[in-house]
């Protein structure tokens, strides 16, 4: 897999929801949706070729996340909030991981191996696998001279 392809797949946001599919999604009302974008805290986009409100993907998240807050008691202000400093974390994650990112494979639809690449001072290799059947992470890395097959690395992890 190409590092501009996992590039693309990490910085994709054009999935349009219409307001009833984010309601439904979300469990919020559509008019409550409305509310929130009237007072600020969500927005939609414009489209000239009809008055519907469709939300990207961004905002399905954050509208999600401020759900997510309000039902653990939070006002709406600091719910959204939370929310905007949430995804601006995941922003920087996405923003690192897809420049630093190298690969991904699956093994055995159990193991999911990410290559990170090289690191200074002596470019060796980070490889983070993550086991699927206990929810772990391992963390390995490589001297450039390694040759690592993922699959007797993955072998010794069950």
């Amino acid at each position: 897999m190409k590092s501009s392809f996992l590039k693309e797949l990490l910085d994709n946001d054009h999935l349009l929801v219409g307001i009833s599919e984010l309601s439904n999604m979300s469990g919020t009302s559509p008019r409550q949706l409305r509310y929130w974008e009237e007072k600020g805290f969500i927005a939609s986009i414009e489209e000239e070729t009809h008055g519907a409100r469709r939300y990207r993907l961004p905002m399905v998240v954050k509208v999600e996340l401020i759900k997510h807050y309000l039902d653990e008691g939070f006002t709406l202000k600091k719910a959204a909030e939370k929310a905007d400093y949430r995804i601006k974390k995941v922003h920087h994650i996405r923003k690192v991981f897809s420049k630093s990112l190298r690969d991904i494979e699956i093994i055995d639809n159990r193991f999911t191996i990410f290559s990170l690449g090289t690191f200074e001072p002596n470019n060796e290799r980070l490889v983070i696998i993550h086991d699927e059947a206990d929810d772990s992470l391992h963390y390995h890395l490589f001297t450039p001279e390694e040759t690592v097959n993922y699959e007797q690395l993955c072998q010794k992890l069950m």
